[in-house]
This record gives C-alpha cells, structure tokens and sequence, in this order.
C-alpha cells in the first residue's frame, strides 16, 4: 500500500506557488462550500502577506551579499580615490496593506479541513485547489539536519571546518569582541570556510563565536548550530 503524501509542498517558494493556486481557485469554490467573506478575506490577506515575505528574503539575501562584497572591497580593494558606495537595502514593492497574525499554514489547513469536511466536497474540487493527500506532514531528516563545526586557527585566520553532506552549505553567523548580538558574515558553498577579518582593535586578542544553519538552495533547513568559540591572537 501506497503511503499517503502531505499536500503541502516543503519548500518555501513551493508553499508560495502552492498557496497562490489556493487563494485564487477558492473564489470558484466559495459558494458551494458556503465559505464567508471573512474566511475569504484571511486566505486573501494570509497569501498576499507570506508571498511578500518571500519576496523579502530574497531582497535581503542579495542585500547580504552585496555587504559581504562591500566589505571585501574596503578591506582589501586596492587603494583608489573613488568612495566606495555603502549599500542601502531597498524592500520589495507593493507591501500588503493589511497585516496577519503569525500562523500562516495553521490556518489555511485548518480551513482545508472544513472543506474536506462540506458536503459539496469532491475529489475533481480537491485537486484543483490542490488539497489532495495526508493531513499532517511527518518530520523529515532534512528538518534535523545540524551543522558540527570545528574550528582552528590557520595562518593567523580563523578557519571553520564542516560535514556538507547533501546540503548545499552553510549560512554563518558569528559574535566576536565586545559585540553581544550574533550577525550575519557569510554564506560558505565549501566544507572549509576562513574568516579573514581583522581584530576589532588592531594587536589586541579577541574571542569571537560561529554558529550557522544549513542550506538548501536559498533556504536554511534544520537545526542551528551548537556555537564554537575561539580566542584569535593579536
């Protein structure tokens, strides 16, 4: 016997595509199963609110990295009398104008659940709405996934060390000196990442910690990190 597969795709931009095709083709629905304005008003405000947080993860994806190739170019550019331009960071166009509470899919597949359960309800319905399969997803390993990183120091650089597996990387955050918040350095596509940053304060010693999650693609999955910590000399 076949296992029955959730109906919700994994993936973010999946889910996006997923709850687009929902929102849309509900409205084809809404009378016969007897669904009200505010319950389509939700879906409406749900799709557009988490379709534009896609929409900012990506912009503030390519904001990371170009800051990562700002930084380089100041640190180690050749010396030149152009300034170089510090990035802004420009959010996405056409906000929703009305916001939602946290909980998205809790929703949506509560209400998946009242459809199912109309009387009007039919499997050519389900399928164009795109709700055939299981209720509830099972935890996947890819959502227990954790990075294990070493870390040394290499020619006076900090060096990370990491099992990829399947992945296809890490995204690296790290906390050094006096700072007391975890920031965003890099992302690394290789087993090996070195950090080539200078001491806060020049010849002085410093401690600096790592952490990171993994990635699939331009999504972090799994577990965050145990944290690393290393005292980089002066």
């Amino acid at each position: 016997m076949s296992k029955v597969i959730y109906y919700l795709p994994n993936g973010d931009a999946q889910r996006g595509t997923w709850l687009s095709n929902f929102n849309l083709k509900l409205a084809l629905y809404k009378t016969k199963l007897g669904l009200s304005a505010d319950q389509m008003t939700s879906v409406s405000n749900d799709t557009l609110n988490f379709l534009y947080s896609l929409l900012m993860v990506a912009a503030s994806n390519s904001f990371d990295h170009t800051c990562v190739i700002y930084k380089t170019a100041i640190r180690n550019g050749p010396a030149t009398d152009a300034i170089a331009e510090i990035p802004v960071f420009t959010p996405p166009t056409d906000a929703p104008v009305t916001g939602v509470n946290p909980g998205v899919f809790s929703r949506i597949t509560a209400l998946v659940r009242i459809i199912k359960a109309h009387p009007a309800y039919t499997t050519r319905m389900g399928t164009d709405l795109g709700i055939i399969g299981a209720e509830h997803a099972e935890k996947t390993n890819q959502d227990l996934l954790q990075p294990i990183f070493s870390v040394k120091i290499v020619a006076g650089n900090v060096q990370l060390k990491y099992v990829k597996g399947d992945s296809d990387g890490v995204r690296i955050e790290s906390k050094r000196g006096a700072e007391t918040d975890f920031s965003f350095l890099d992302k690394a596509s290789k087993n090996t990442f070195t950090d080539t940053r200078k001491n806060l304060i020049p010849l002085q010693p410093e401690q600096r910690q790592y952490r990171g999650l993994f990635m699939k693609g331009d999504n972090v999955i799994g577990i965050m990190s145990d944290i690393v910590t290393i005292a980089v000399p002066g």
